[in-house]
């Protein structure tokens, strides 16, 4: 019999080897964007809920009468907007659940060359879809091969561009920087921009920044160094947001030639 058990078991576990690699990944989008409150669960931060909710920290800091250096306490409740709750228990979100996706091998600096056969995704996916207008004239943040897409189903929020470390970053559209650090999980050094009410945009994993909050810059300004801070390998994650939702950043940026 406990032949038989473990003879099962060792089949069970070659068989789970042999498939892709899977492991959970935090989905940041925030689950609902109509959230009043949010309770604080273990390592959060006021950066990371203020991102999920797609709110300025330092409104949301002020909302709750909280000042630097901004500590939170797990189980605190933590309001999303300057309208305090009117007994409604369903508008409370708790942290988003972590979602288990399917990881692909990650490509290394050596490998960013356009001739490699292991790239499965390239630029040439931008030429079909015409971008979205949006008046800020989107460029691209970086050069480099695109080896991760947006899937919005899965938590993957923007896009990954391969490159090498301290290649020059750039703003995608023009606008105010609004965060540079590294209280995000996942993130590494980040920077984010405000372009308007509805805009704005996150650029990661960066080895250092030249700009810091409250900087006004323009389209097309180096803005980081590529890094690869919380990454496996050099590359910029990058995210646009409107009105706090992830959306695919390929159908904002030009085509590329």
């Amino acid at each position: 019999m406990r032949n038989r058990l473990f003879l099962v078991f060792l089949v069970t576990a070659l068989a789970a080897c042999s498939g892709p690699a899977v492991i959970p990944v935090s989905d940041l989008s925030g689950a609902n964007n109509n959230d009043k409150a949010r309770v604080v669960a273990e390592g959060d931060s006021l950066y990371q809920i203020s991102w999920e909710a797609g709110l300025d920290y330092r409104d949301v800091a002020r909302w709750n009468n909280l000042d630097p250096p901004y500590r939170l306490s797990t189980g605190q409740m933590i309001y999303l907007s300057d309208q305090k709750l009117s007994g409604n228990v369903s508008s409370v979100a708790s942290r988003p659940q972590p979602v288990v996706v399917e990881v692909s091998p990650i490509i290394s600096p050596a490998e960013t060359e356009p001739s490699s056969e292991s790239q499965t995704v390239d630029n040439s996916a931008t030429v079909s879809v015409a971008p979205i207008e949006t008046g800020h004239g989107w460029v691209w943040p970086a050069d480099g091969i695109v080896i991760g897409r947006f899937e919005d189903n899965t938590g993957d929020n923007g896009i990954d561009i391969s490159g090498q470390s301290g290649a020059p970053i750039q703003a995608a559209a023009p606008g105010k920087v609004v965060y540079a650090g590294t209280g995000l999980r996942g993130y590494g050094l980040l920077l984010i921009i405000k372009h308007d009410e509805t805009y704005l945009s996150a650029y990661a994993h960066n080895r250092a920044v030249m700009t810091k909050e409250g900087d006004e810059v323009s389209k097309g300004q180096v803005i980081a160094e590529m890094g690869q801070t919380g990454a496996e390998s050099p590359r910029l994650h990058f995210e646009i947001r409107k009105d706090g939702k992830p959306v695919d950043p390929l159908r904002y940026l030009p085509p590329k030639n």
